[in-house]
């Protein structure tokens, strides 16, 4: 149990680095192209800074779930602002295919915390639920603009994977159409509003991750399930970010996840049609370069 726990420990700073970028099956993951846990791309920031990035989280430990989950985690960060390339830039990694004023495609990772399911009286006596990561391709189109907002389409494609840092196993694939809207100094200068609402889609493995009963966990409790692939749910984001100063930035954001209507509604796992994720935290950039972004 001692091993266990130390594991865990070392273990979440790789956790937080990755959610700094969005995931779709992660307790908390804002719009990609109006992120609060996104971090700034726009002209006349440095081509590289370091620091701090420090945040506490409080969500469901899986999707539809009725037990909560509390996570803080200092982490440090970099941020590379690149031409193709860019570390820290709303994804842990990103690869820039395309971006024109009105388009991006771009080739993104993301993740999502682990769980243990002895904090779950549903999942008790079945396995944990790792870390899981997700990679694929977002298209990203420009629906309005005006001088102090944009609202994009953000369209999502991954292949998502669960890891207990000992193995890798491919948990299928998640669609992921997102409407967001960001407006810049809202209500202050240097502050930024961020809303968002995406519904998810997933293969059927991605559900039996969450949703499957085998019967080896089957009790009076649970029922033998299978799940399938389909309507995962959706996610409505409200988010805001604050720049103090040059180097200091804090956000605030609250996530609803509507899972009515969810295609393995009907699995003893399903508890709850309505959650919510509420994040906290602060970006400190103590090193940056002296060369800015064009």
């Amino acid at each position: 149990m001692l091993i266990a726990k130390v594991k865990a420990f070392v273990r979440q700073p790789l956790l937080l680095i990755t959610l700094i970028g969005t995931a779709s099956v992660s307790p908390f993951s804002a719009a990609n192209q109006g992120s609060a846990l996104g971090l700034d791309l726009s002209q006349g920031k440095p081509l590289w800074e370091a620091g701090l990035f420090s945040a506490a989280f409080r969500g469901p430990i899986y999707p539809a779930s009725e037990d909560y989950q509390n996570k803080f985690l200092p982490v440090p960060f970099f941020i590379y602002r690149g031409d193709k390339i860019r570390i820290g830039d709303e994804s842990l990694i990103k690869a820039i295919a395309v971006e024109k004023e009105t388009f991006k495609l771009d080739v993104s990772l993301g993740g999502a915390f682990n769980a243990d399911s002895e904090d779950s009286k549903i999942r008790q006596g079945m396995p944990d639920l790792d870390f899981m990561f997700e990679i694929g391709p977002q298209a990203s189109f420009l629906l309005a603009e005006s001088e102090h907002s944009e609202t994009w389409l953000n369209l999502q494609l991954r292949s998502v994977f669960s890891t207990d840092f000992s193995a890798v196993q491919q948990r299928g694939y998640v669609f992921q159409p997102e409407i967001s809207y960001k407006k810049h100094d809202f209500v202050v200068a240097d502050n930024t509003l961020f809303l968002a609402i995406a519904p998810t889609f997933a293969t059927a493995k991605t559900h039996q991750y969450f949703y499957d009963v085998e019967q080896a966990y089957v009790n009076d409790e649970r029922e033998f399930y299978q799940a399938n692939g389909g309507y995962l749910g959706s996610k409505v984001t409200i988010a805001n970010r604050y720049s103090v100063n040059k180097r200091l930035m804090v956000f605030a954001g609250v996530q609803l996840g509507v899972w009515a209507g969810a295609k393995n509604e009907a699995s003893p796992l399903f508890q709850q049609d309505l959650t919510y994720t509420v994040a906290l935290g602060l970006k400190w950039s103590i090193f940056s370069s002296s060369t800015v972004v064009d």
